[in-house]
């Protein structure tokens, strides 16, 4: 069989050199290999085998097992980081056993109602996904993709809302050796990545960042089809000021109009308490959106940004039903992660205590140096309004030539002057065509 193919019949018999594991179902394909389901004959446990079979593949398995048996040794089972198990050669494919979780964060949201979460549930999911940024950064380690299908559920049934990271195919320790790669997903991709500019951490931020909106919105934030595109909605954001833009600059109207009727149709209080939430996470997604890296919100001030701490309810809205119950899910997952071994310090590396809103790095004005003025709901029927006149002057010029479109939309310009996407200095495959046959490799899984 060609090295580019390999095979894995359900119920084959996997022997590693210290049990043998029954294949039973494909999972799906990570970073650079085939995923599949498998029970360890000895234990009944059941595992997620990754494996490898390429040449350049196995090297890049051999680079993620390394990382993850460091971050082990720094207790990353504390931080919301998949375990690894073992690993072992197989009929010359490489594996790494890994614990099986649920389902991705992908999955997850296409099973709530609207195909999105409500701002209470990505709370904790943020949290728990700042804490690992957190501790990759104090271990100098950069994802490199973080998006939906890396995000798991452990389980969303016996632990709901509780996450973790996988998938470190292509994540580094040593950015200067990846300046010019393709890293992250297209969707999640960062400015700094799409310029072949040095990079740090800040890009899995970014990447949290649109992952974020996309929970909230049900869908991505920068839907672009390649990398030219994708520079164009970043800078039609930027040009809008991005401080203040809301994510619903890119919500489709019908969703708009949905959503602002569910707030305004709540009791008072909820009502009152939601929108202030709103805001708050309006001020944190774009803090982690600035395009220019070194502006962009570290890990750490995630975490004591008011949006986390819900300090902008627990004073004026302490005692409506939408704090409470907000209050409730961040107990929950805290209360997972204690029963990990966890403890309240290592959850925030020994951070500093949590400043008060007024020393966040949030605007003045924003919400996290808001007083106790009265909220309303203005901005969005304002927003609401503005987006349907632009959408009809939009169809007005649809009919001009595809040429004087074209001519309308230039590229952001970056640092080098450049108003389109540098070429890649070094070549490597693009993780946004992984798992497709026709390009890559075969990687199947047959039924017995």
């Amino acid at each position: 069989m060609p090295e580019n193919e390999f095979e894995i019949i359900e119920g084959e018999l996997i022997n590693s050199p210290t049990t043998t594991y029954e294949a039973q179902k494909f999972l799906g394909c990570g970073t650079n290999g085939l995923v599949i389901q498998c029970r360890d004959v000895r234990t009944n446990d059941t595992v997620a085998i990754k494996m490898f079979k390429r040449k350049t593949d196995i090297e890049f398995a051999k680079e993620e097992e390394e990382i993850l048996r460091a971050l082990e040794d720094l207790h990353s089972e504390w931080f919301n980081v998949v375990r690894l198990n073992s690993s072992f050669t197989y009929k010359r494919h490489y594996c790494l056993v890994f614990e099986l979780l649920d389902m991705d964060l992908l999955k997850f949201m296409k099973i709530n109602p609207g195909k999105r979460l409500q701002l209470k549930e990505i709370r904790p999911i943020l949290q728990q996904l700042a804490t690992s940024l957190d501790f990759l950064k104090s271990a100098g380690v950069v994802h490199s993709d973080l998006k939906p299908e890396n995000i798991m559920m452990v389980d969303h049934v016996r632990q709901p809302l509780k996450v973790q990271v996988i998938d470190f195919g292509l994540a580094c320790n040593n950015p200067e050796e990846k300046i010019g790669h393709t890293l992250q997903t297209l969707y999640y991709r960062s400015p700094e990545i799409l310029q072949c500019a040095p990079f740090d951490e800040a890009i899995d931020v970014w990447s949290l960042g649109c992952i974020a909106a996309e929970l909230l919105m049900g869908m991505p934030l920068f839907p672009a089809q390649d990398e030219d595109s994708l520079m164009r909605l970043i800078r039609l954001r930027k040009d809008l000021h991005e401080r203040y833009l809301t994510p619903y600059w890119f919500w489709p109207i019908h969703l708009m109009e949905s959503r602002f009727m569910q707030i305004n149709q709540s009791s008072g209080e909820d009502a009152k308490a939601e929108h202030c939430d709103l805001e708050s996470f309006n001020d944190l997604l774009a803090q982690m959106l600035m395009t220019n890296q070194f502006e962009r919100i570290d890990p750490r001030l995630i975490l004591q940004h008011p949006f986390m701490s819900m300090s902008h309810l627990k004073g004026r809205f302490k005692n409506s039903l939408y704090t409470k119950s907000s209050e409730g899910l961040m107990d929950i997952c805290e209360e997972q992660s204690y029963g990990n071994g966890a403890h309240v310090d290592h959850t925030v590396l020994q951070m500093s205590p949590k400043e008060d809103s007024s020393s966040s790095p949030a605007m003045e004005g924003s919400p996290a140096g808001m007083g106790g003025e009265k909220h309303s709901y203005s901005f969005l029927q304002n927003f609401i309004s503005s987006r349907k006149k632009e959408e009809m002057n939009a169809k007005l010029k649809a009919g001009q030539k595809t040429s004087q479109l074209q001519s309308q939309i230039k590229g952001p310009k970056w640092e080098n002057g450049s108003t389109t996407v540098p070429k890649k200095k070094k070549k490597r495959d693009d993780p946004t065509s992984y798992c497709n046959p026709a390009k890559k490799r075969k990687m199947t899984f047959k039924k017995s």
